[in-house]
């Protein structure tokens, strides 16, 4: 009986690297194969599933051992810039950006979570290890020889990543020396000339949790599946969550995302309040207990703001969904076939609305009109910068001709086409057959 160990990303704001994991190990058990994942304590107590054995990833450790005898003594993440406010949206150009977010900032660090993962290894003693995004997941194949699959996407594709495929990167923007921490042990496994951080995501096999009209990558490159969704997308509540009596009227539901960090979130909900205000919508607004819901709901009949919905419950039952461009929303919106307004936070969610837009089934909207100012960040290796907008913006006209045009355009026929191949993946993806390496 094979054993399949799974190290999702546990970093950045949503649960998206997690739930893919967590749903593969579950099909994985019941179809006979020994399943663990690896998961940080964020998710640990909350990704208790039956028949999956979970090892906790510890990073707690790090803020003692972070520190060094060589300068910097504390290593870390310094913003250069000064700022009064947080952004409201910021661009990156990659995922380089990833290292220094989640914590990789001396090679002792990089270290230090290799041995967490080693002791893992060497317990758990599995065959397979799949990786979602996850850098030493291609450094622990490589110390114990075991075949790696990795779960990626076009913008972290290792043969040819392209994360800002929809225009020219800004001028300003600088990646962070991010192969720096990891180069000593690069070195100890012969694998000297790897040119970027994406190839430390390269494995003997890849999945792509999509289709190739959202994911458009090189097929003859490597040994790569489309799979479709990779999550048990379900809703939990039958009854009817938007106010008043059946009707014409369009519902439209507005969501942030459960693992968002956007910026200026009060600004943010009392523009779309007055954006909706006495509008033939019905709206139901869900903040993700982010801030208080209460505050809103006597700003505008036709509005509820709740702190909490299930959101698929939400998605299914609306004619249309706002959200900020999270992988997960994106794909539930999809497979509802429901068209999304994108008003993203950052690059990789304005990726995700910009395929759709491409595409004709969404449209993305920017929560600013400025340009793009340059932020400088410091860290060991040196210098690094994204571009922030601070001053948010939403235009009332352009959110509702946006909404006109999906609505009464085109766009169902086009969702009813994609929703099917993305039905049509998931039910033949043969997971023996992909673990069969």
């Amino acid at each position: 009986m094979k054993r399949i160990l799974f190290i999702p990303s546990d970093h950045g704001g949503g649960r998206g690297h997690v739930s893919r994991a967590l749903y593969l190990a579950q099909q994985a058990h019941t179809q006979g194969y020994q399943t663990g994942v690896v998961l940080e304590r964020k998710h640990f107590k909350s990704a208790n599933s039956p028949g999956i054995q979970r090892f906790l990833m510890d990073t707690r450790l790090e803020r003692v051992q972070k520190y060094q005898f060589k300068k910097p003594f504390k290593p870390g993440v310094r913003l250069k810039t000064k700022v009064f406010t947080r952004p409201v949206f910021v661009e990156f150009g990659g995922l380089a950006w990833q290292v220094p977010r989640d914590g990789l900032w001396t090679e002792k660090l990089v270290r230090l979570r290799l041995k967490q993962l080693s002791r893992i290894v060497e317990s758990f003693k599995p065959d397979i290890l799949v990786g979602d995004t996850h850098f030493h997941t291609r450094l622990l194949g490589g110390k114990y020889q075991i075949p790696v699959i990795q779960i990626t996407r076009y913008q972290g594709w290792p043969p040819q990543p392209d994360f800002l495929w929809w225009q020219t990167q800004c001028s300003f923007l600088r990646a962070p020396d991010a192969l720096e921490p990891f180069k000593p042990m690069l070195n100890e496994q012969g694998l000297q000339t790897v040119p970027r951080i994406e190839d430390l995501l390269a494995g003997e096999r890849y999945l792509i949790p999509s289709i190739p009209e959202m994911e458009p990558v090189d097929k003859k490159q490597a040994d790569l599946v489309y799979c479709g969704v990779l999550s048990d997308i379900k809703s939990v509540q039958k009854q009817t969550i938007f106010n008043g009596p059946e009707s014409n009227i369009p519902k439209i539901y507005i969501t942030i995302g459960g693992g968002a960090e956007r910026g200026q979130l009060n600004t943010f909900f009392k523009k779309i309040v007055s954006v909706f205000n006495q509008t033939d919508y019905r709206v139901l607004i869900s903040t993700g207990r982010r801030v208080q819901a209460k505050q809103f709901n006597n700003c505008s009949a036709n509005v509820k703001v709740v702190d909490w919905v299930d959101g698929v419950t939400a998605i299914q039952q609306a004619d249309l969904v706002i959200h900020h461009g999270g992988y997960a929303t994106t794909m539930e919106t999809l497979l509802a076939k429901k068209p999304a307004l994108v008003i993203p936070s950052h690059s990789e969610q304005e990726g995700n609305g910009r395929r759709l837009e491409t595409l004709g089934l969404g449209k993305v909207i920017l929560p600013f009109k400025e340009k793009l100012q340059p932020l400088e960040f410091e860290w060991p290796y040196g210098l690094y910068s994204m571009g922030a907008a601070f001053q948010m913006e939403l235009n009332a006209d352009e959110i509702h001709e946006a909404i006109n045009r999906l609505l009464y355009g085109e766009t169902y026929q086009k969702l009813e086409k994609i929703s099917a191949s993305l039905q049509h993946l998931r039910t033949r993806f043969n997971l023996e057959k992909i673990l069969n390496i």
